[in-house]
């Protein structure tokens, strides 16, 4: 026979968690365990394309700097775009997304993000990079702001 204790206990812990869980949340608190929160830079850093999307949707400008999270790819907080997160994470999945929805490769970001996809031994983006090459001249990555 099962002692008493040994399914009071458990069941009485998780009614517990469930009632703090559910309280937390009608509260808002806390919003980061969902993707409302997230900034589209690091839904491109993690690769999820529905946020992708819906951040897009909602007119997320794919061009523009944004906070990524510590530990989501670093581990400090940075800001930078989301074609900079996708090359540093190792994710080429949503960076056609972001490029038919206006975010530029250019002979501004080109060599940032080639070098940063070069530093991470990120051989897809390399090739989608050089599919989208501004111009032909060679990039000296040590002369190159790092993004790793």
């Amino acid at each position: 026979m099962v002692p008493l204790k040994a399914v009071a206990l458990p069941t009485a812990a998780w009614v517990a968690f469930s009632v703090i869980w559910l309280a937390a949340s009608a509260l808002g608190i806390p919003r980061g365990f969902d993707g409302r929160t997230m900034t589209l830079t690091e839904a491109t850093a993690v690769a999820s394309h529905a946020d992708v999307a819906r951040l897009l949707r909602s007119g997320a400008d794919p061009n523009a700097p944004a906070r990524l999270r510590a530990h989501l790819v670093r581990n400090n907080e940075t800001t930078m775009t989301p074609l900079e997160a996708a090359t540093g994470a190792i994710r080429t999945g949503p960076v056609q997304m972001l490029l038919d929805h206006g975010a530029k490769i250019d002979e501004t970001n080109y060599p940032v993000l080639w070098c940063g996809a070069r530093a991470r031994n990120n051989e897809d983006m390399i090739r989608f990079l050089e599919s989208h090459r501004p111009y032909k001249s060679v990039i000296d990555c040590h002369a190159v702001r790092p993004v790793w």
